[in-house]
This record gives structure tokens, C-alpha cells and sequence, in this order.
């Protein structure tokens, strides 16, 4: 006798349950929220399915744009594709070098990879795909960090995003707007990981009071942002070991003896005695690059988890 139903394939079980589940989390949101006198607008939300090459959990990604001091601000929110609404999860923020979108840098990050599910990422996008700082930006410090407060602000009101662990990271300028975030607004951020950063000198001086966990991650054979510190269009930028001792005493590491490990091509520098963690990753012989050996996104990761 034939059956009257066919048994699904575990797969197209998957697919569905995946499909009826963001979906019904997407329903429970507003795509819309109404302006206030002195508050951001958010404008629609688009939402698209997509599973990067390589990952092990698929994320669905929501298009948000904000009007903020009249400037239209737009950013995609990567939301795990078995989202929970009664579930915290931690916030990762990421920008993208000089001249890469938000969804450029989401497609060489790998940041949905490292997180399996067990986070949001919002991928930010600058004003002319830059970040403030650099000598190219278009946008203020205090403009881009509005943006992205608003931005937090989003996640944490409208899609579960925790406020006790919030997380910044991104490449070369986008690793500076990171490292920006340390510097500028402690409070803001919970931990931030900057990559090949180019630290420009507005984005690593003139501090706020506070302490942030830091990994800074470099090639010793950067020849865009040099490992050493230099100039770049017409602008100081901090090398690496000098925005790892501006951190460290931030941080309120109190010994200059550091200690180190070795592995896989890298060495890895803790100050002792820090109140909070601080470290820095030299990729030996490692050029300007989002790290694929080892993997940059697995290391930020594994970072911001020991964060808490």
C-alpha cells in the first residue's frame, strides 16, 4: 500500500524547521521604528537567507538603515538562522578596511564561521567605506561612534542582543575604528580585537578613562601598515608594540616583563599583572590581511568568548 505521506529527508527537514523558525523570529520584530525628537530612524529591514561557503550555520541577513544628525547610515545585522527570541546573545560589530563595504567584509571575515550560531554579528558600513580617523575619512570620531551606539542600541532592543557583551573587530581601518571604540568610548564596548590595524594617531590617543580587553593581531611584513608604525597619506600611525604598550597601561598592566607563546608562525604577547586582558598576535613574516593561518576570525572569537 502506498502511504499517504512521504517521509522527509533529514536535510529538507532542516531547511524547513530553519526557514519556520526565522521566520516566526523575524515576525516578532518591528521592521520599522518610529522617530524620535532625538533619537536615530530606523528605516525597513530587508531580510535574506544565505549560508556563507565553508560555515557550519547558516545566519539571515537583515538590512537596517538609521537617519542619524541627516546622515543616512545603513548596516546589515546577521541573525543565526535557529534564533531564539527569549535567548541573550553576545554582539560582535565588524568593519571593513579602506574601500570594503559591510558586505565585502562579511565575505572574507568568516565571522559567522567562528561564532557557530551562538552570535549576531552587525557588519557596519562607513561613509564612503571608511572609518573615522584616517586621514581619508569623510565622518567625525564622534559621528562614526554615534552610529554605532545606534546601531548596538538596535540589536540590544530589538533582536536579544546582550549589553554585557558587546564586541568590536575589523581590518585595517575598520581594525582602527575597533581599536577607536577602546579608546574613545570604554563604556561602549565589553572587548575589541583589531586586525592589521591602522592606527591612526586621532584613533589611539587622547583616551577615555577605561578599560577594555584588546587583541591586536599583526604581520611583521605589513607593507601597507607597517608593524613598526609610519606615514600614510600625509598621517602617523602608531606601530604595533606602541599601541599594545598605550593599551597595556590602560589596562592597568603595572610590569613591563611580557609573557609569550609561539605557535603556528605567531607569537603571542601578555603583559603580566593586567587588570583586564590584554595581548597582541605578530604573525611572523605576515603581510596587511584579514589572517587566514591561522584563521583571524577563529582567533578574535576565541578572544572574546574567554571575555565572558
Amino acid at each position: 500500500m502506498t502511504p499517504r505521506f512521504r517521509p522527509l529527508s533529514l536535510p529538507v527537514v532542516l531547511t524547513t524547521l530553519a526557514t519556520l523558525v526565522a521566520t516566526a523570529a523575524y515576525a516578532l520584530f518591528p521592521t520599522s521604528a518610529v522617530a524620535q525628537s532625538s533619537a536615530p530612524t530606523l528605516g525597513t529591514s530587508q531580510q535574506l537567507s544565505s549560508q556563507l561557503a565553508g560555515g557550519s550555520a547558516s545566519y539571515n541577513l537583515i538590512h537596517r538603515s538609521i537617519t542619524l544628525a541627516g546622515l543616512n547610515r545603513e548596516y546589515h545585522v546577521a541573525l543565526p538562522a535557529f534564533f531564539t527570541p527569549s535567548r541573550s546573545y553576545p554582539v560582535i560589530i565588524g568593519f571593513g578596511g579602506w574601500d570594503h563595504d559591510a558586505l565585502q567584509f562579511r565575505d572574507y571575515a568568516g565571522l559567522e564561521q567562528a561564532a557557530r550560531g551562538e552570535a549576531i554579528i552587525i557588519y557596519a558600513q562607513g561613509i564612503n567605506d571608511a572609518w573615522a580617523g584616517a586621514p581619508y575619512a569623510s565622518t567625525t570620531m564622534s559621528q562614526d561612534i554615534d552610529y554605532v551606539r545606534a546601531a548596538i542600541n538596535d540589536v540590544i532592543s530589538n533582536y536579544s542582543g546582550d549589553a554585557d557583551r558587546i564586541y568590536a573587530t575589523g581590518l585595517s581601518n575598520g581594525g582602527g575604528m575597533a581599536a577607536a571604540l577602546g579608546c574613545h568610548a570604554p563604556g561602549l564596548v565589553d572587548a575589541i580585537a583589531s586586525i592589521a590595524g591602522a592606527h591612526y594617531t586621532p584613533t589611539v590617543t587622547g583616551c577615555q578613562p577605561g578599560q577594555v580587553p584588546t587583541l591586536l593581531m599583526h604581520g611583521t611584513h605589513d607593507d601597507a601598515i607597517a608593524y613598526g608604525g609610519g606615514t600614510r597619506h600625509g598621517a602617523t600611525y602608531q606601530g604595533a608594540h606602541a599601541t599594545f604598550d598605550s593599551v597595556a597601561w590602560r589596562n592597568g598592566c603595572t610590569a613591563s616583563t611580557r609573557q609569550t607563546s609561539d605557535y603556528h608562525g605567531t607569537t603571542t604577547f601578555r603583559p603580566h599583572y593586567c587588570t583586564t586582558a590584554t595581548e597582541l598576535v605578530r604573525v611572523n613574516g605576515g603581510g596587511h590581511t584579514w589572517f587566514t593561518d591561522p584563521r583571524a576570525a577563529d582567533v578574535v572569537w576565541d578572544f572574546f568568548v574567554r571575555q565572558g
